[in-house]
């Protein structure tokens, strides 16, 4: 088990079923590191008045492994029994964050925040995410009413970005508000900002009936929101490359779709489009390469091919994932032990199939839950679109577990495909009687 070194960081649990969302139930943690064969370290942690885990005790120097954890068993027991105020040590600043508490009028809470604190099949999701309130920070101030009311998707993806990168071993350096997440882990450092598109502040999101009418919306509109969405993050007064602390780390902006209910379930292949100007499709049973320049829908004009565009090499790459909504907060939730035992789910789905050499073809899936076999991690199903002339190349190994995508010259896409890859999934939720279906990227409104 991998302990934080410092407070706002969380400690992950074992590995097992339990441990997979980086967070897990429970007041006392330990930690056996075998840095150096002849030296052994034995590490405490305990929860603050604020719910933050901080070292309690500490021991080095055994000769063996199991010798080491022999005595970091007898601690956590000696420590487990003691009472939680044994833990304080008299310098946590306030009180932790607290998403759940109303605090504007019921009228203004966003429809899925309501569901999320009074639905019991959201329970594992809201569980989850009472235990990383310890361990965010929130910079700007205004993050519990925006989660409350109108931002909450965007709020959501923030968070989803916190677990996601916190799972890969970063560690976020406090008290920085631009960009949003400047991260350090043994892999490297990152800077990232969270960009989302979201529904229009004037008119009604068009809704196209014919196929001339789907198309258009599809080939220009989307585009278009999407478009908007980085341009506004690339052309943002402080450009982030160049805020204090960056230091040259790769600046990746982290997009969502929030413009239509379900509009992330078809983020990826026009973000894909519109990112690096290219459109795929076949033709007479030939694979056919066509270069995008702009996007026009109504008066609504944008160019295309993002990393193109001025200043855009700055940007490393856009991080994607279709499926970082409130349905994997609650799946694993489910499997870090929060939540109503009783519910049931069942995830069905497609899912990429470069890694069967029998059959490419994309593939379905259907999985349990509940089954102790059952393993997701927050990155699986992300999406990295790497820009060609980033001043600062994005390694790959800074987000394993992602989907990877290279643009050649020639407008072909190489693609480095983790062994799953889901393009999309279905969650089927029973609790008692009761028995909904949630797609993976609900939660848009």
């Amino acid at each position: 088990m991998v302990g934080a070194g410092r407070r706002g960081s969380p400690v992950r649990a074992p590995a097992s079923q339990g441990d997979q969302s980086g967070w897990r139930r429970g007041a006392v943690f330990g930690c056996a590191h075998e840095a150096f064969r002849w030296q052994q370290d034995r590490s405490r942690f305990g929860r603050g008045p604020g719910a933050w885990v901080r070292a309690i005790d500490q021991d080095v120097s055994y000769q063996t492994f199991a010798e080491t954890q022999d005595h970091l068993a007898a601690a956590i027991k000696k420590h487990a029994a003691l009472p939680d105020e044994s833990y304080y040590q008299g310098d946590e600043e306030g009180a932790p964050i607290d998403f759940f508490k109303p605090t504007v009028a019921e009228a203004r809470l966003h429809p899925i925040f309501k569901e999320l604190i009074k639905q019991e099949r959201f329970s594992p999701a809201r569980d989850l995410l009472t235990a990383m309130m310890p361990f965010f920070e929130d910079a700007d101030g205004n993050f519990v009413e925006q989660f409350q009311t109108t931002g909450f998707d965007p709020r959501l993806w923030e968070l989803y970005l916190f677990a996601t990168f916190t799972e890969l071993g970063y560690a976020h350096e406090e008290g920085v508000a631009v960009p949003d997440l400047l991260l350090a882990g043994p892999r490297g450092r990152i800077a990232i900002e969270a960009t989302t598109a979201n529904p229009p502040q004037v008119g009604a999101v068009p809704q196209p009936q014919s196929d001339e009418e789907i198309r258009a919306y599809l080939e220009n509109y989307v585009p278009i929101k999407l478009a908007r969405a980085l341009t506004r993050k690339l052309y943002h007064k402080q450009r982030y490359w160049n805020a204090p602390g960056v230091d040259g780390a790769p600046f990746v902006i982290a997009l969502q779709d929030f413009h239509a209910p379900a509009a992330m379930t078809r983020i990826t292949p026009l973000a894909i489009e519109y990112v690096f100007g290219v459109r795929h499709s076949m033709v007479e049973g030939k694979r056919h390469i066509e270069r995008l320049t702009e996007h026009v829908y109504g008066n609504a004009r944008e160019p295309s091919n993002f990393f193109e565009l001025p200043e855009s090499e700055n940007v490393s790459a856009v991080f994607l994932n279709p499926q970082g909504t409130i349905t994997k907060f609650n799946r694993l939730g489910y499997i870090a032990g929060f939540g109503n035992r009783d519910i049931k789910m069942i995830r069905s789905g497609i899912a990429r199939g470069e890694g069967n050499r029998n059959d490419r073809r994309p593939t379905i899936f259907h999985q349990d839950v509940r089954d102790p076999a059952y393993a997701e991690s927050w990155v699986e199903g992300a999406v990295v679109l790497h820009n060609p002339h980033a001043r600062v190349p994005l390694d790959p190994d800074l987000i394993p577990g992602a989907d990877h995508e290279f643009l050649h010259p020639d407008g072909s896409i190489m693609s480095l495909v983790p062994d799953f890859q889901p393009y999309i999934s279905r969650t089927n939720i029973t609790l008692g009687d009761g028995t909904s279906e949630l797609s993976d990227e609900a939660g848009a409104t």
